[in-house]
């Protein structure tokens, strides 16, 4: 049991290395030798290889006994074990570099040692440990029913995707839109002069409005727009990204959507300033493309609906006296072991009574006064 926990720690860890790039080798590799073999082609190993040898381990069917001497055990994992063993924690779905699973397979040795010489101590028996393999339970096993609904959810029938897709035809039309921003207001200096550049910036709008819709260059026109206003800064782009769409006031999306394409809309008064909207083009996404989209939107609305059918009749009630920590006489909250927060809770998103840094491991917290702040034993006389 004390082997399966410190597994457990252990992998509930390593996705955090996951991602993580591999370094560079610190010196250039030397040069081949002159009649050295051309390198081999990759050959992957097989599912039945060993790829992890531990000596000094016990494997299955080799129990420890007196009579053997110590080392003489040898323990080996399968490329097909191995990655059995790793697949079944990484809760996040998320691919491992080779690094994260050398690192772990590294590791997993220390483990192991570990977790028998505290068997042979009868950690296990204590009631400590007793109570963090049930909270070390409850979380792997509320992670597996997670990844079990994504399983469960993440290959929606086609039928049910091509009706989705026609429920919400809206959703996936792709607009080309390009915009010139005049603003009202100097940027650099917001308070001067404020009356006489908002008059000149709406006339600047004006003209350019009427310059765009014969079809002069929205890039150009942005650019001079901050010319005649004396702006000595980089113009915005006028190009809007396509995915995602933004989102506009009702009134504007209103005229924008009247567009035809090569149009413009009028000036629009916004709180930024004063702004024109030329429509470049329309495309609706065919079903094939917006299929990966579909497929990830209707798997998350059955994940959330059945987590929320899941978590909806239950409810907490905590005692404040005991969890705020400004409570008069209140008793400071042991800090949780990493391994009892729920998924995804980092231990310094927790109230920390003290504000200051944690205790080392084993160390004893100070009684609270009355007063909420720790105590000191006098000095002893002298």
């Amino acid at each position: 049991m004390l082997r399966a926990l410190l597994i457990v720690c252990v992998l509930a860890a390593t996705p955090s290395f996951a991602q993580a790039p591999a370094t560079a080798p610190s010196q250039p590799a030397p040069a081949p030798a002159q009649n050295a073999h051309p390198p081999q082609a990759f050959q992957p190993v097989a599912p039945d290889a060993p790829v992890v040898t531990i000596h000094g381990i016990c494997g299955p069917g080799q129990a420890s006994t007196p009579e053997k001497a110590a080392g003489s055990c040898t323990l080996l994992l399968t490329r097909a074990q191995f990655e059995n063993m790793v697949s079944s924690m990484n809760m996040t779905n998320q691919p491992y570099t080779p690094p994260a699973l050398r690192g772990f397979a590294t590791g997993y040795a220390t483990l192991l040692a570990l977790a028998e010489a505290g068997e042979k101590e009868g950690v296990d028996k204590d009631p400590r440990f007793q109570e963090l393999m049930q909270m070390a339970r409850t979380r792997a096993l509320a992670e597996s029913y997670r990844r079990h609904l994504q399983e469960k959810y993440g290959n929606p029938p086609a039928a049910e995707i091509e009706q989705y897709y026609q429920q919400n035809l809206n959703r996936f039309e792709q607009v080309k839109i390009e915009r010139i921003q005049v603003p009202k207001v100097n940027p650099k200096r917001p308070q001067e002069k404020r009356p006489e550049f908002e008059k000149k910036a709406r006339q600047v709008a004006t003209d350019l409005r009427e310059r765009a819709a014969h079809g002069e260059d929205m890039t150009s026109l942005q650019v001079e727009a901050y010319v005649s206003l004396g702006l000595a800064m980089q113009p915005p782009q006028t190009e809007l990204p396509v995915n995602p769409r933004p989102m506009f006031p009702a009134n504007i999306e209103q005229d924008i959507k009247a567009l035809k394409p090569g149009e413009v809309t009028k000036v629009e008064f916004e709180p930024s300033g004063f702004n024109i909207y030329k429509l470049r083009g329309r495309a609706t996404l065919t079903l094939d493309q917006a299929r990966p989209q579909i497929v990830r939107e209707i798997s998350q609305q059955k994940l959330d609906a059945a987590l929320k059918s899941a978590t909806s009749g239950v409810s907490s009630d905590l005692n404040e006296q005991y969890f705020n920590p400004r409570a008069t006489g209140a008793v400071q909250p042991p800090r949780v072991p990493a391994q009892m927060l729920p998924p995804g809770t980092a231990q310094s998103n927790l109230p920390n009574p003290t504000n200051g840094p944690a205790a080392p491991a084993g160390a004893t917290a100070p009684a609270a006064s009355p007063s909420g702040s720790p105590t000191q034993k006098p000095a002893s006389p002298k």
